[in-house]
């Protein structure tokens, strides 16, 4: 192992991704897709350019569209810190204590993801992956189990000098793909494996130095543009229309529940190729 792999660019990336720390449409492409009753197995890579930039931490809102059922998923600008116009909903609608709208809201919450680099060694579902570099889209539980490794309760045992490491001293992460008692996939059978050499690797500078870049991969909507699809595909508003009127937080009265109008629907099936490619990804994981 060459020597910029050394001790001081895994103590960064242990700085860089501890949980103390506060953090293109081609790429969809490079998502690891995994089915249920399946095990894969990968190796995380680290970013040697930027450790920062090993992982990209962030939120995203996905839910059925009231005027043609399609999933609707945008990134959520919680990601950059900035204001989320369904967050703003959300908020008026649970402070309003209303418990129609606070139950017809649900499927707007906002989800939390991390998306890693792997080598896979393992795929089940798809064998030409093996020996690639895909893009693992991490959720609650696989985070977990990742972030433990790094400086959690099994840091002593892994380390980020064990986890983002594809020499024979590094340690593959073993996903393990079961259904719960609601048919979901889950993950909370996953866990790290001892170290180990990667059959058929020579090359280590080659396959770390074809790491996909992670903060490019969404693109970005504006506050405006959020707000249309919510008025458009939740509310059933037709995009000439005014606004949706402000929820009054002092009212606990029984709001109409607003349903969907049949004039959105032509406008509301014209979804951009990248919202059609979210789409695909998200039936799959």
């Amino acid at each position: 192992m060459t020597t910029k792999y050394n001790s001081n660019l895994f103590d960064s990336l242990k700085d860089a991704l501890s949980t103390k720390d506060t953090a293109s449409e081609n790429s969809f492409k490079d998502f690891l897709k995994m089915e249920t009753d399946k095990t894969y197995l990968v190796r995380l890579i680290p970013n040697l350019e930027n450790t920062k930039l090993t992982r990209f931490h962030y939120y995203q809102h996905v839910f059925k569209s009231n005027v043609n059922g399609k999933f609707i998923s945008t990134l959520c600008p919680h990601t950059y810190g900035e204001k989320c116009p369904i967050d703003e909903y959300r908020s008026k609608v649970y402070n309003g204590k209303n418990e129609t709208l606070i139950d017809q809201s649900r499927p707007l919450k906002r989800t939390e993801k991390w998306l890693y680099n792997v080598y896979v060694i393992k795929d089940p579902s798809n064998p030409e992956n093996q020996g690639q570099i895909k893009i693992l889209n991490a959720g609650a539980q696989l985070q977990k189990i990742i972030q433990n490794a790094i400086d959690g309760d099994d840091a002593d045992e892994f380390g980020a000098h064990k986890i983002f490491n594809l020499s024979p001293t590094g340690c593959n992460l073993r996903i393990k793909v079961e259904k719960n008692d609601g048919g979901y996939p889950t993950y909370v059978a996953s866990k790290f494996v001892s170290p180990s050499e990667i059959e058929g690797l020579d090359d280590l500078d080659e396959v770390y130095g074809k790491f996909k870049s992670l903060d490019t991969i969404f693109q970005p909507k504006s506050y405006d543009e959020i707000k249309k699809l919510l008025d458009v595909h939740f509310f059933g508003k037709d995009e000439t229309t005014s606004d949706v009127a402000d929820i009054d937080d002092e009212d606990d009265s029984d709001d109409e529940v607003v349903t969907p109008t049949k004039s959105v629907t032509e406008s509301a099936s014209s979804l951009s190729e990248h919202d059609k490619k979210m789409q695909d990804i998200l039936k799959d994981l």
